[in-house]
Order: structure tokens, then C-alpha cells, then sequence
């Protein structure tokens, strides 16, 4: 096993000597960190200097599985359909995300969501939300069980199963920069989940979180720029995604859904959110947000054959969610 100093030396040496972790690398340093064969400083500046050039996808897959491996495998018995990761925070919108995955749900869709709350106190986080609309929260794969046989639709914090990982995004504190890792962070899909769904803050990383997938063996998933960074759509603008269907890459672009709109929201709660769930509040750029993200969730799962049918069928169930 080398010495960890030597996968530093890869990435950080001068310009005509460095050279991107290939994945078995970059799996094997993070083992050796989660293993305590090195130190955090060691990892933090792997992290930086990869970040400074930008991880590969290759990168990117070793660290998924190297996590991925430390994940308790009975998260994989909840048969999840759509995995569904939250680790943005929002604040110009309220959380619509959370609205599409719970019309998903009533729809017969099996839904984990799962984040962690203290990757930007700034932000409101996604978790704070769920209460007001039902969506409740385990902390073990036994209490996941128990209310996904009830709701379809449960979350998940992070410390609950990838603790290793909590303490490594709060780097971003120290260092003052995201690192690879809170890329890492959105694909670990804990339940093995067939389906998924990344939200991401820069145009371009979709294709990197792509990549990454189809290295570590994910047969459909979609990542694109997210409101705020979350998995969920602006329907203010198009939207370009990158995605793997059924083990094969491709990359595909939606028409703006909404024009003329602003971005901005006044009132960001969960409270709110449920008043526009039961019909006591009307919000244009809320209901367009939340039938664009369902339709993409739709034509991924095979469930409408094309844009057109995704989007109609996403608009049939918000428009008819109480009856």
C-alpha cells in the first residue's frame, strides 16, 4: 500500500508532472483515511488541490465507493424507487422539491430523500420543512421501513448512514471552499436506489456527476443545475441535464417552462409550503417548479415517453392531487 504522501504528490506536483487519482486511487486514499492510516490534514489537501483543478469523474466514483462501503447494507432492503438527495439548502425559494417528491409518493413512487442540515446554516434546509408537509424522518433502517409502508416518502439525515462523512463536508468551513467530496456527497445513494435524482449549483458538473455514476455502476440517474443547487428545476430557464439511462451516458435539454417570472420568494417555510399543498395559497412559479422537476423524475423512469407526456402527466396529478 503506498504512502498517502504519494497520492498528494500525484495531484500536487508542478504542471507537466501532475496528474488526476485515477478511481482505484482515489478509492484507496479515502479508505486509508476512513481507516485512520492518514491524517485529516493529509485528506484536506488532497481535497484542495483536486479542487483547485477540478475532481474527474474517476476521482469522484473511488471516493463514492470508498463510502459507500462504510454504508450499513440493510438500507438497501427499503426497495426504494427514486433516490433522492438534498444537500443544497434553498434561499431565494421555498424547498418545491419537497412538494414534487410528495406528489411522486401519492403516486405509488418510493422516495428516500436524504441530506445534511449543517452544510450552510445560511441557507434554509430541506430537512426543517418536512414536518409541515408529513414527510417524516428515521434514523434507522428499521424505522425507515416502518414509515415508508405508510407514506412512500421518508428522509434521512446523512448521520445516519454515513456518519464518516459529517465531519469531512464540515471541511468547508475551515478551508472556505467546497470539496469534492460535497459532490461525493449527493451520489451515495444509501438504498441503492434505481432510480436518481442530483441537483448541482455550476453548469457542467452534471456531466461529472454522470460519469461518476456509470464508473460506480448506477444505471439511471439525472443531475442538472438545480434552484439554489437543489434537485430541483428553475422553470424560469432552460435546463440542461446529463444522465445515465440504463448504463449508457446521454444528455438532454428542457425548454424554459415559465417565462418572465422572478426568482425570488418572499416567505421560505415549510408552513407555507404545506398552505400551497392544500390549496390555500396560490403560487405560479411554485406550481411550475414543481410539475417541471416531476416530469423529469417521469420521462427518467420510463413512466412518459418524452417531455411532452412527462410534463402533461406531472400537471394531471398536482392538478388533481386531492382528489
Amino acid at each position: 500500500m503506498p504512502a498517502f504522501t504519494e497520492f498528494i504528490k500525484h495531484v500536487g506536483r508542478g504542471e507537466k508532472g501532475r496528474r488526476p487519482l485515477t478511481q482505484e486511487e482515489a478509492r484507496e486514499a479515502l479508505t486509508m483515511y476512513l481507516d485512520g492510516k492518514a491524517e485529516l490534514l493529509q485528506l484536506a489537501v488532497l481535497l484542495m488541490l483536486q479542487r483547485v483543478r477540478c475532481e474527474t469523474g474517476e476521482e469522484a466514483a473511488g471516493y463514492i465507493q470508498a463510502l459507500r462501503e462504510r454504508i450499513d447494507p440493510d438500507w438497501q432492503e427499503l426497495a426504494i424507487d427514486l433516490d433522492w438527495p438534498c444537500f443544497a439548502g434553498k434561499r431565494r425559494q421555498p424547498p418545491w422539491l419537497l412538494l414534487a417528491a410528495k406528489l411522486l409518493a401519492k403516486n405509488g413512487v418510493r422516495i428516500l430523500l436524504h441530506g445534511h442540515a449543517a452544510v450552510d446554516a445560511v441557507k434554509f434546509q430541506i430537512e426543517s420543512a418536512c414536518p409541515a408537509l408529513g414527510i417524516r424522518q428515521a434514523a434507522t433502517p428499521e424505522e425507515a421501513k416502518t414509515i415508508l409502508a405508510h407514506d412512500d416518502i421518508c428522509y434521512i439525515p446523512l448521520s445516519a448512514y454515513c456518519e464518516p462523512l459529517v465531519d469531512l463536508l464540515a471541511l468547508r468551513k475551515q478551508v472556505g471552499l467546497r470539496t469534492p467530496l460535497n459532490t461525493v456527497a449527493r451520489a451515495l445513494n444509501p438504498a441503492r436506489a434505481p432510480f436518481a435524482i442530483h441537483g448541482i449549483f455550476h453548469q457542467g458538473y452534471e456531466k461529472l456527476h454522470a460519469e461518476a455514476a456509470q464508473r460506480v455502476g448506477d444505471l439511471n440517474m439525472v443531475a442538472f443545475k438545480g434552484e439554489g443547487g437543489e434537485s430541483e428545476r428553475s422553470p424560469r430557464t432552460a435546463c440542461r441535464l446529463a444522465g445515465v439511462s440504463r448504463g449508457e451516458l446521454y444528455e438532454e435539454e428542457w425548454p424554459t417552462f415559465l417565462e418572465g417570472a422572478s426568482g425570488k420568494h418572499g416567505e421560505i417555510s415549510g408552513e407555507y409550503l404545506r398552505q400551497v399543498w392544500d390549496g390555500e395559497v396560490d403560487n405560479n412559479y411554485g406550481a411550475h417548479a414543481v410539475v417541471s422537476t416531476m416530469a423529469i423524475v417521469l420521462k427518467m423512469m420510463q413512466v412518459c415517453p418524452d417531455q411532452a407526456a412527462a410534463l402533461e402527466q406531472a400537471q394531471q396529478w398536482w392538478d388533481t392531487r386531492h382528489q
